[in-house]
């Protein structure tokens, strides 16, 4: 009996024991759940005050852009092109071409309320390219105050073409073989390095065509070879007796017909006895085939001399 007895207090013991235990237990889990609970709340609020400083700063970069881009320096005004100056529209690298005529041909363009930077050039470029004598252009855009930069490339006159070489030209054929005949870009056409042809009533595309001018280009360029001088103009105001007026003389050519390329080749072994002719030479002939002539000034009675030198070829 007394052993039951002890195996009844060992059970009591140990059921006490757990009971304790459970309730250590319990408690232990409650302050767990707690503390869980309350870092649920904190990340709750967390997320509560991240969301609501996500929406102010969104708030805020909106109205900053919006702000931003509402700034006056983003736009240029209603008579930007119709009332242009250089502050606005700023028209660099041209030579050729008068400011003004740029300035003119642009104040058609109508300016809408957008700002600069998401404006379009297309209807800038579409005017400019109207003229002639312009090759490309690349347009600027800037803000704070909102301007235009208007960077031009200009054809290159080849050849001029004059009725006088004292007037202006009525029309000129650049490098990328272009003829421009508008009168407002004559008065830049001529520099250093440009042909200048003579002629008498040109007709534009029936009698001078660009090819024409060129060709003329490369017998003024084969005389300057020959010759080792600049040729100054050529007069084809005759087109069947043609001069070519170089640094130290003149000379005739006549018709430019196929042999024109071989009596030219002769200059270099004429050009050197200029100095031994006695009087003033008034112009060579190379218009014939095999013979060379030394045209001489009239002299005070009004009599004209010729000193003649025959080459065989």
């Amino acid at each position: 009996m007394p052993y039951e007895n002890d195996k009844k207090n060992i059970n009591v013991s140990t059921y006490s024991q757990q009971i304790k235990n459970a309730a250590e237990i319990g408690k232990h889990s409650v302050h767990i759940k707690q503390k869980e609970r309350r870092l649920r709340k904190k990340i709750k609020k967390l997320s509560r005050v991240k969301t609501f400083l996500k929406f102010v700063l969104f708030c805020t970069l909106v109205c900053g852009i919006y702000f931003f881009i509402t700034l006056p320096g983003w736009y240029l005004s209603e008579d930007t092109f119709s009332k242009p100056d250089k502050n606005t529209v700023e028209i660099i690298n041209n030579t050729l071409i008068p400011t003004n005529i740029i300035y003119n041909s642009l104040r058609q363009i109508r300016v809408f309320h957008i700002p600069i930077f998401v404006m379009s050039v297309a209807p800038i470029k579409h005017e400019l390219y109207k003229i002639p004598a312009i090759k490309s252009v690349y347009v600027r855009r800037y803000g704070f105050p909102a301007r235009i930069k208007i960077i031009i490339r200009e054809r290159t006159p080849m050849a001029v073409i004059k009725t006088d070489l004292n007037k202006l030209p009525v029309a000129f054929v650049t490098t990328d073989h272009v003829m421009v005949t508008n009168k407002n870009f004559m008065h830049l056409a001529e520099s250093d390095s440009t042909l200048r042809i003579l002629v008498k009533n040109p007709e534009f595309r029936k009698d001078w065509t660009v090819e024409r001018v060129e060709y003329i280009d490369k017998i003024a360029k084969y005389i300057e070879t020959y010759s080792n001088e600049k040729v100054q103009y050529v007069d084809m105001r005759n087109s069947n007796d043609v001069y070519i007026k170089i640094n130290s003389t003149n000379i005739r050519l006549g018709i430019l017909d196929s042999s024109v390329f071989e009596r030219i080749k002769r200059i270099y072994t004429i050009l050197p006895k200029l100095n031994s002719v006695d009087g003033e030479v008034k112009y060579i002939d190379l218009s014939w085939d095999k013979v060379n002539y030394f045209k001489l000034q009239k002299d005070n009675k009004n009599k004209t001399e010729e000193q003649k030198q025959k080459q065989e070829q």
